[in-house]
C-alpha cells in the first residue's frame, strides 16, 4: 500500500516537473519596450531669475509636446543653471499626459542634464516615477538629446 502511495507522488512529481521545463517562471513575462520620438519645447513660464558667483539660476516651468511612442505634453518644474562659460545644468520634476505606445494616461517623472548655449545642445534623462491610467505602475527611463528651450528627440525603454 505504502508503495502506490510513493507512486502518485512519484507521479505528481515528475508531471510538475516537466510543466515546469516546458513552461519556465517567467515565460508570460514580456520584453522590455523601447521606443522613440521627437519633443519640441511649446513655451516657458520663468518664475525667477537669480545671479551668483557669475552663474544665473533660472527656475521655470517648460512645456513640450512630444510625438512618436510618447504622445502628449510634458510639463516640467526646472532650475537650470547657466555658468559664465554658456555650459548649463538642470534638474525638476513634472508631469506627462497623453498616450504611451498607444496607451492613455498620465506619469510623473524627474529630469536632469546639461548642455551648452554656446553649442547649442543638451543631453539629459527622465525617469518614470509612477502613473495613472493605464499608465498606472509605469517604470521606465527616457534619454533625451537637443537644442535648450527649443526641442530634440526622445529614446524610451519600459521595462
Amino acid at each position: 500500500m505504502r508503495t502506490g502511495h510513493w507512486s502518485v507522488s512519484g507521479a505528481f512529481v515528475i508531471g510538475v516537473s516537466a510543466l515546469l521545463t516546458i513552461a519556465p517562471w517567467g515565460a508570460t513575462a514580456s520584453p522590455p519596450v523601447t521606443g522613440s520620438g521627437w519633443y519640441t519645447v511649446t513655451g516657458a513660464a520663468v518664475t525667477g531669475v537669480r545671479l551668483a558667483d557669475g552663474n544665473v539660476f533660472v527656475t521655470e516651468t517648460e512645456y513640450a509636446d512630444a510625438t512618436g511612442t510618447l504622445t502628449g505634453t510634458f510639463a516640467h518644474d526646472l532650475v537650470v543653471t547657466i555658468h559664465p562659460d554658456g555650459s548649463l545644468n538642470f534638474r525638476g520634476t513634472g508631469t506627462f499626459a497623453g498616450t504611451v505606445n498607444g496607451l492613455p494616461g498620465t506619469f510623473t517623472d524627474t529630469i536632469e542634464g546639461q548642455g551648452s548655449v554656446v553649442s547649442a545642445d543638451l543631453h539629459g534623462t527622465i525617469t518614470i516615477l509612477r502613473g495613472s491610467g493605464d499608465l498606472e505602475g509605469l517604470p521606465g527611463h527616457m534619454t533625451i538629446e537637443g537644442i535648450p528651450a527649443t526641442g530634440g528627440t526622445y529614446a524610451v525603454q519600459l521595462p
